[in-house]
């Protein structure tokens, strides 16, 4: 029963000791400035120590007090005696939970976050991934296209790629993989059809002979007119040339 007492009064006299430092630490009436503080990016607004004003939360490695408080959002306590020389208190993690600082941010484990426009990130065990967000594909100078280069795009995160024309020459088209053209070149004439029979296609007719008609006569058709010739009509050669039928080389016999 005694012993019961005693730790009650101790208990009491402890509750009023802090309660007199609480008064001390937190004045009353709570009076808080207007308007409210300024954070630097990163840091949220807080309510203090004494739960009393909004202050800017201590992040990490920074110094903190009863009233000016860690982040809780990033899991920072205020540890004592960890400051320069084991003095004062500073926001520390309060355990290993596996997040992540990156450019001054804290990530939670898990946690997918997107630093920039162009490269996505995973908080993983302390640690980070990153994926590209744009495509990293190459491309070669190719006929309709020698000069390619990236640029960036105004309004576009990633860069595009465009054809440079090399000092404003236009990039002449090629022919498709294929076409030919078949046509005479310089100084040849067109092959009639007796290409490929070592002489010329031009014919002539003996306009002499029974029923071939006189030339220009409205004869050379098969009618009124006249007989077209015979295939023996045609002799084969070409005005200009030395006559090689059966007829001229029995004159040229005789002479």
């Amino acid at each position: 029963m005694r012993v019961t007492l005693q730790t009650h009064l101790l208990a009491f006299s402890l509750l009023c000791l802090l309660s007199k430092v609480c008064a001390q630490l937190c004045p009353t009436p709570c009076v808080c400035p207007w308007p409210p503080p300024r954070c630097p990016p990163g840091a949220p607004l807080v309510l203090d120590g004494c739960n009393c004003c909004r202050v800017c939360a201590r992040r990490l490695g920074e110094p903190c007090d009863h009233l000016h408080v860690c982040d809780p959002s990033q899991g920072l306590i205020c540890q004592p005696r960890a400051g320069p020389g084991g003095r004062g208190a500073v926001c520390l993690w309060g355990e290993d939970d596996g997040s992540c600082e990156v450019n001054g941010r804290v990530y939670r484990d898990g946690e997918t976050f997107q630093p920039h426009c162009r490269v996505r990130c995973h908080c993983e065990d302390g640690g980070f991934t990153c994926v590209p967000l744009c495509s990293e594909d190459v491309r070669l100078p190719s006929w309709d296209c020698p000069y390619p280069r990236r640029v960036e795009v105004p309004g576009k995160c990633c860069p595009e790629w465009v054809c440079d024309q090399g000092g404003g020459l236009g990039v002449q088209p090629l022919p498709a993989q294929g076409e030919c053209r078949v046509g005479p070149g310089p100084g040849q004439g067109h092959l009639g059809a007796g290409r490929g029979r070592g002489f010329s296609g031009a014919r002539t007719v003996d306009w002499s002979k029974p029923g071939a008609g006189p030339p220009g006569g409205g004869g050379g058709g098969r009618g009124e007119g006249g007989a077209s010739p015979e295939p023996g009509d045609w002799t084969g050669q070409s005005p200009g040339f030395p006559d090689r039928t059966r007829e001229g080389v029995r004159a040229e016999e005789t002479r």
